[in-house]
């Protein structure tokens, strides 16, 4: 008797017994075929693929079990689609099971253990593999590069007994990945006459990196350029904010397609010219549900929801993404009572509709959601994941963050850089370094996110020499520090009084890395100049920033001047302040607390009376803690707690522990 899918990819209690079923299903497996014909083994292949493609993995297993008949085809969408499933263990049990295979058995498994970061079980795949092909050698290759093992895709590539224009993109796009831009073009320019593939590869690598000239040189020197090359020189100067060479780049162009209308419909867009896009989308000879989604997409940024949805009720044929795209809209603008009755509304949804209306929430309802979600069928992707986590770490939600962390293991995400970079963040804010350490360190594969994760674990915690020495490795292992990078370096120097390092790190954003400085910036070097005691030379700083971005750096020195008692910078600061924002409460206050520190009681009195004159108040703080899988919240002079009574007799029991160690 036939085994099910099910018994068969189950892991053996011993060998001798899985032997002896294996013998018997390989028996039938390759048994005279049925009556069934050919045709009929197409549509169930068909049908096995379709539910493997949409998530539906039991849909799938039992169909294969019905099956009177299957050929090597049938294995293979199995074992690819359980792969594309993150599914590795049972795709590697199936591929056990064959009783026959051919060379797209191997490539599909070797595929998925380079692309989830399983090198190794991959090389070990790969060495065993009875012929190698081009696509055998390209996979593996790939793997390499997918997971930053570029030297070892570099000794691949050389020892290729032949190559194909997939093997040139795969090198020369894992080089531009790591930044290395010299070998990308000393490879392409090895590359006997390289196609337009292989030109367009290290053209976008170009944009990509921000290499304006060299991507302008490229463009030059091509023999031949198809619309890919034309559209994305378009998008080139676009997100340059360039849209006049844009624009006559695309009136050059000999022949345009449905992409180069919409590449300079979404370059109006992304330069706040919305009204542009709008005409270049009314001009369109054809419009596909790309540009129309697009157009949708724009109203929906510009906050015109109003014009997205007349938009989306004139659209021929929508789709999913349609659907998305409006309902992105509604959680944007903070209306999710509306986004929820659209959701609610909608005649399919995929994990892109999930993580969108889960993005909304900022509590426990996320968590809710993804409960749901996995009831209903659907695996959580690493977006949802991430933005789960993400609300974990807001509400310093442990015991739900470290589920989540579970399920990303249990689901295939544990080398996923997002999912990964959030968690770090999660278990920073839980105060639990040692366990961002654990995750950082376990990654196979990192991104600038995931370094800037750590660095800011470690420059939060105080950490500023652990911080300073990630950053260090980060760069010298090719990626490139961001603003976010530079946000959480200057922030360790200022909390740990680094002043000659932060002001070298400062200068090496600029001069370096072409970093222009943002208004938190400015406040870290402010910060750093203050707690140094520098508060003249912190206030001549701020007075050189431009003055757009200068309220919080002005804040941050008042805070200084607060710690110091200097009265007078403080007084000239706080009246810079106000008059930038003058219904400012908090600021009133500090400037009263400042007074009464330095014992100026009349004038603290004349604060405090102007602030109730105008009804000014400062913003009250919020805390909250997880205890026993709920979140309790506080504030100033909140007593609405059940345990209110309970709680202040601990806090008053705390307190005398303290006086009485000190």
């Amino acid at each position: 008797m036939i085994r099910t899918f099910q018994n068969l990819l189950q892991p053996p209690r011993r060998p001798h017994r899985a032997s002896i079923s294996l013998c018997r299903f390989c028996s039938r497996a390759s048994a005279p075929p049925s009556p069934a014909g050919a045709g009929d083994i197409f549509h169930w292949n068909s049908a096995i693929t379709a539910h493997l493609r949409a998530g539906r993995v039991a849909a799938a297993r039992r169909l294969f079990d019905e099956m009177p008949e299957r050929n090597v085809f049938t294995w293979n969408c199995m074992i690819s689609g359980l792969v594309r499933n993150r599914m590795l263990a049972d795709a590697r049990r199936a591929f056990d099971a064959m009783p026959a295979r051919n060379s797209v058995s191997w490539a599909a498994l070797l595929t998925g253990y380079a692309r989830y970061g399983r090198v190794a079980e991959a090389r070990e795949l790969f060495d065993r593999m009875p012929d190698h092909n081009v696509v055998s050698w390209n996979a593996m290759m790939s793997g390499y590069v997918r997971n930053g093992m570029v030297e070892r895709a570099r000794e691949l590539f050389d020892a290729m007994p032949s190559r194909n224009d997939v093997s040139w993109l795969t090198m020369i796009s894992g080089y531009i990945r790591r930044r290395r831009v010299r070998e990308a073009r000393e490879l392409f320019d090895r590359a006997p006459s390289p196609s337009t593939s292989v030109c367009n590869a290290l053209l976008s690598g170009y944009v990509a990196l921000g290499r304006m000239k060299d991507a302008e040189e490229l463009f030059g020197r091509m023999q031949r350029r198809d619309p890919i090359s034309w559209n994305v020189m378009i998008t080139c100067h676009a997100r340059a904010g360039r849209m006049q060479v844009a624009q006559s780049l695309f009136d050059e162009m000999p022949q345009k397609d449905t992409i180069s209308w919409t590449a300079v419909m979404r370059g109006y867009l992304q330069n706040g010219d919305i009204d542009a896009s709008w005409k270049v989308f009314q001009e369109m000879p054809d419009r596909d549900a790309v540009a129309w989604n697009t157009m949708i997409g724009g109203f929906v940024q510009s906050e015109r929801v109003d014009d997205a949805l007349r938009l989306f009720a004139e659209m021929p044929d929508r789709d999913l993404v349609s659907w998305n795209t409006i309902l992105q809209g509604y959680v944007q603008n903070g209306d999710m009572d509306s986004a929820n009755t659209w959701f609610r509304r909608m005649p399919e949804k995929d994990e892109t509709s999930w993580n969108t209306l889960i993005s909304g929430y900022k509590d426990e309802g996320a968590l809710a959601l993804l409960s749901e979600m996995i009831r209903g069928g659907l695996r959580p992707d690493q977006a949802t994941l991430s933005v789960v986590i993400s609300i974990c770490a807001s509400l310093v939600a442990l015991g739900c963050g470290k589920m989540v962390h579970l399920r990303a293991v249990k689901t295939g995400f544990e080398h996923d850089a997002l999912v990964m970079s959030s968690l770090i963040s999660m278990y920073s804010k839980c105060g639990l370094i040692a366990e961002a350490s654990q995750v950082f360190d376990a990654m196979v594969q990192r991104d600038t996110v995931t370094w800037n994760a750590m660095i800011a674990t470690y420059a939060y915690h105080g950490m500023a020499a652990e911080g300073l020495k990630l950053f260090h490795r980060m760069t010298e292992d090719g990626f490139r520090p961001d603003h976010a990078t530079f946000l959480s370096v200057l922030s360790a120097c200022a909390h740990k009084g680094y002043l000659y390092e932060g002001c070298r790190y400062f200068r090496s954003m600029q001069e370096d890395w072409n970093l222009i400085p943002r208004s938190d910036h400015y406040s870290c070097m402010v910060d750093l100049l203050g707690r140094s005691g520098f508060t003249q030379q912190a206030y001549a700083f701020t007075r050189t920033i431009p003055s757009d971005l200068q309220v919080n750096a002005w804040e941050t020195l008042f805070s200084a001047c607060n710690a110091h008692g200097d009265v007078q910078l403080g007084e000239v600061i706080a009246n810079n302040v106000l008059q930038a924002q003058p219904s400012d409460g908090g600021m009133y206050t500090l400037l009263s607390n400042l007074y009464a520190a330095k014992e100026m009681w009349s004038s603290a009195a004349t604060v405090r009376g102007f602030m109730k004159e105008q009804g000014l108040k400062k913003e009250t703080g919020c805390s909250w803690v997880e205890l026993k899988g709920e979140v309790a919240s506080f504030s100033s002079n909140d007593k609405t707690h059940p345990l209110i009574d309970q709680i202040c007799q601990e806090v008053d029991n705390l307190s005398v522990m303290i006086e009485e160690a000190t």
